[in-house]
């Protein structure tokens, strides 16, 4: 008798403890993403919140086709630049689109608005663009044409911009840009401004020069990689901060040395991740990553 009572009591604690083991509160959206260990699932980056504050969003189809972004403008308070992006179908592959205009707008009343023409090129890359970029003033505004090198591994190498600025119809500024990898990871921008000598060529000898260097790149995956590169080449050429987003990595510290008097600027991030490897939040900067489902 004593015998059948504690068999059945140690089948209950066991019975209760199955059903423990059955009721969590996770959601399996949000905190794991692949609960059964089957592929993963398919997603977007939608959001960069900077503490509570909405710090960047990327508007796109079910598809995952990228349609519109706001990025925090930062020559205003509580003010965003609007990008609209339109595409047009890639002839070597009816599967794929190509970004051929990218349209940057902000209410603000210092900020210029940009409007860019992507010429393709083969596999996904960008063989020229063109750029009005619209101030206030025929003076605050400038067209521009950029050049595209790539190397014999289809990188990125240099990106060179000729502007007709100030309301001249000639070209009298030039911007360069120059990469230097780590793998795959873009590890310094190096940008040169100056003028232009009587050739039309770069005055190299007079220019100045501002290295943007992304260092110590993780080996998890970049939230950035989900979206378009030409969209963030596009992007990083109103401002260069921002091209360590074409890396399918995640960079840990940052340095800008920029032109004297400007004081040099040092960051450093630190990443949580998903199940997936993609960050959740950057700690030291205080930013929050979310995602859509496709």
């Amino acid at each position: 008798m004593v015998k059948n009572y504690f068999l059945k009591m140690f089948a209950g604690i066991a019975f209760l403890g199955l059903l423990a083991s059955c009721n969590t509160t996770q959601d399996p959206t949000e905190s794991k993403p692949n609960p059964d260990d089957g592929p993963a699932i398919p997603k977007i980056l939608a959001k960069v919140m900077m503490d509570t504050s909405l710090y960047e969003e990327y508007i796109s189809t079910n598809k995952g086709v990228l349609e519109q972004t706001l990025f925090k403008d930062e020559k205003a308070v509580n003010t965003y630049y609007t990008g609209t992006l339109t595409y047009t179908d890639d002839p070597g592959d009816n599967t794929k689109k190509n970004i051929t205009k990218v349209k940057f707008v902000s209410p603000a009343a210092g900020s210029l608005s940009y409007s860019f023409d992507i010429v393709p090129g083969e596999k996904g890359r960008i063989s020229s663009a063109s750029c009005i970029a619209t101030g206030a003033t025929p003076g605050l505004s400038h067209l521009s044409d950029y050049a595209f090198t790539y190397d014999a591994t289809e990188k990125l190498t240099k990106i060179l911009e000729k502007r007709k600025e100030g309301g001249i119809s000639a070209y009298n500024k030039f911007i360069e840009y120059t990469f230097v990898y780590s793998g795959d990871n873009i590890f310094q921008a190096v940008c040169k401004k100056g003028i232009l000598d009587i050739t039309g060529a770069p005055e190299m000898t007079t220019a100045v020069k501002t290295t943007y260097s992304f260092q110590n790149y993780d080996s998890k995956k970049s939230a950035f990689s989900l979206l378009p590169k030409n969209y963030f080449i596009v992007r990083s050429l109103m401002d260069p901060a921002n091209f360590y987003k074409m890396s399918p990595n995640n960079p840990t510290s940052m340095y800008f040395d920029m032109p004297p008097p400007t004081p040099s600027v040092n960051t450093g991030q630190s990443y949580s991740y998903d199940n997936q490897g993609y960050p959740m939040t950057e700690k030291n900067q205080k930013f929050t990553f979310t995602y859509k489902n496709l």
